[in-house]
Formats: structure tokens, sequence, C-alpha cells
């Protein structure tokens, strides 16, 4: 499987708990401060994953960003002869 696509609309039955026996409704979807979805329920807030996308993560992909940047501007050292002292 390559891709897979999950639709939550607001209004939509889920079920939530340890043993998922509570049915909740859906009141809102939103972003946390990590970028990943948040769904809004009667019951409160849940996160839509278990797991981070790091393709929704703005910090991950700055930080890719910046290490590329820092990439391109390091140069490599050439390394300095040692000297050499020859006693006769």
């Amino acid at each position: 499987m390559e891709k897979f696509i999950i639709e939550l609309k607001v209004g939509d039955k889920i079920d939530l708990g340890r043993f998922k026996n509570v049915r909740s409704e859906i009141k809102d979807i939103k972003l946390d401060q990590h970028g990943q979805p948040v769904i809004v329920t009667n019951k409160g807030e849940k996160k839509a994953l278990s797991f981070r996308l790091s393709k929704l993560d703005w910090k991950a992909n700055l930080d890719k960003e910046i290490k590329k940047i820092k990439k391109a501007k390091k140069t490599k050292k050439k390394a300095k002869p040692y000297p050499v002292i020859l006693k006769t």
C-alpha cells in the first residue's frame, strides 16, 4: 500500500476510550503547535494520529533547510603539512 487517505468531517461519530466503547461526535478539526491534526469532540481534544507526520512538522522542515545551508557553506579544510626535523 503506497497511500492511505482518512476522511474526517465535522459531525462524524468516532469511538474513543481504552476499549473504544465511548461514542463521540467531532465538533472541530484543528492543528496543534507542531502542525499535527487534533480532533475536537464533545468529550475534549484528541490527537488524530498516534504518530507525527514529519512533512507537517514545520520545525523538522526548518531544521532540514538549516542543515542544507550549513552543509553548503562548509568547505573542506586542507591538512597542514607536519613539520619534519631530521637529525644527522
